[in-house]
């Protein structure tokens, strides 16, 4: 056997090799059914948890009157952590409890101030308020946008994992 025709060989045996144990890792990931029961669980658990917090996020908006329970809304949501526990990080806890006050400090700064247009907006939903003369609501606003994204990209990748 000439180099020449060696070179092919090594290349077939290459990836032959490769994908045998591509299908030895899909086979060992996906047929067991324990492993695959738990990513279900811990995708429904955080979807659930997500949906939690996006209706904390419309609650908050739509009183402007009364504020809302915030720490029966607290409770609900760390009541269902813990129900749900085994599925989800513990560090976790901390991150929600952050997204919810951070919420409702942006909730208490938007209808405390005297800007109609911010108020508006934030009532209405939209997903960003509009820029506000308030210092204090742009940063509270910044601080949820932060915390909203970090716990969206948790629950996208734990979604998207099964």
């Amino acid at each position: 056997m000439t180099l020449q025709s060696l070179t092919p060989c090594l290349a077939l045996i290459g990836t032959l090799a490769v994908a045998l144990l591509g299908f030895y890792q899909w086979r060992k990931q996906y047929l067991n059914p324990n492993r695959a029961a738990n990513a279900a669980g811990r995708r429904e658990a955080y979807e659930g948890l997500w949906q939690m917090l996006e209706q904390i996020n419309l609650d908050l908006r739509e009183h402007s009157e009364s504020n809302p329970n915030l720490f029966k809304k607290l409770r609900e949501v760390n009541t269902y952590f813990l129900s749900h526990s085994l599925h989800f990080d513990d560090k976790d806890q901390a991150l929600i409890n952050e997204y919810i006050k951070a919420m409702s400090v942006l909730r208490e700064k938007i209808y405390t101030s005297d800007d109609v247009d911010v108020s508006g907006a934030f009532r209405s939903t939209m997903a960003e308020v509009p820029v506000a003369q308030d210092a204090e609501i742009m940063k509270a606003a910044e601080e949820v946008k932060r915390l909203r994204a970090k716990m969206k990209s948790k629950v996208q990748r734990v979604a998207g994992s099964v």
